[in-house]
């Protein structure tokens, strides 16, 4: 219903990747506000819930049906809180829940991507979880920050393959994430390019 009032349009390739009632780290760049919405209808196979940033589950009403239904709050500046609310979060899920990391953070400054945080590959080692990896882009021209107004437009989504963490160790944290920014790169110049492909400018930089 939010895409259809907002007039965007979703292009969603990789989707048969998703095992339904599977349970991953999806782990994805972040280009707007819009994000969240477009990955919510784009992956409907995946139960999804989010990593959040505090000010989301600040919003009456909003905040508290986050809370209710399993979403995490982080602070960023507290590193050590967020990741206790993360494994508490980890610990109270169902099972074929898969969680969302906006790896980067917070929502790109300039459009491009950026490094990735640990949290996301912490947590995979962690709970024995595959990562998967989401691109998203076109969000950026849709609902760039700052702007109040919705613009119409088309997003595109890239799924790919499950990595898996079957032979890696709790300190091999860092190769996890070269692996999972690798992928997502090479996932956002793919949904970029599709974008390209139809006369539709992505926003950001490459």
């Amino acid at each position: 219903m939010c895409l259809r009032v907002g007039g965007t349009r979703l292009l969603v390739h990789g989707v048969e990747r998703t095992e339904p009632g599977r349970a991953h780290v999806v782990v994805a760049n972040h280009e707007s506000g819009w994000d969240p919405v477009c990955l919510l209808a784009g992956l409907p196979q995946l139960v999804l819930r989010f990593i959040a940033k505090r000010q989301f589950m600040d919003i009456p009403v909003l905040g508290q049906a986050l809370r209710l239904t399993g979403n995490v709050r982080v602070v960023r500046t507290e590193t050590k809180g967020d990741m206790e609310r993360i494994h508490t979060g980890m610990d109270r899920r169902d099972p074929a829940v898969s969680i969302l990391f906006f790896a980067e953070g917070r929502r790109s400054r300039d459009g491009a991507l950026h490094p990735f945080k640990m949290g996301a590959f912490v947590t995979a080692l962690g709970y024995g979880l595959p990562i998967l990896p989401v691109a998203i882009t076109g969000t950026r021209p849709i609902w760039a920050r700052g702007v109040v107004r919705l613009r119409r437009g088309t997003v595109a989504i890239e799924v790919g393959e499950p990595i898996p963490i079957e032979g890696l160790a709790p300190g091999d944290r860092k190769l996890l994430r070269e692996r999972g920014f690798a992928a997502v790169a090479r996932l956002r110049a793919r949904a970029r390019q599709r974008l390209r492909d139809l006369g539709i400018d992505p926003g950001g930089i490459d």
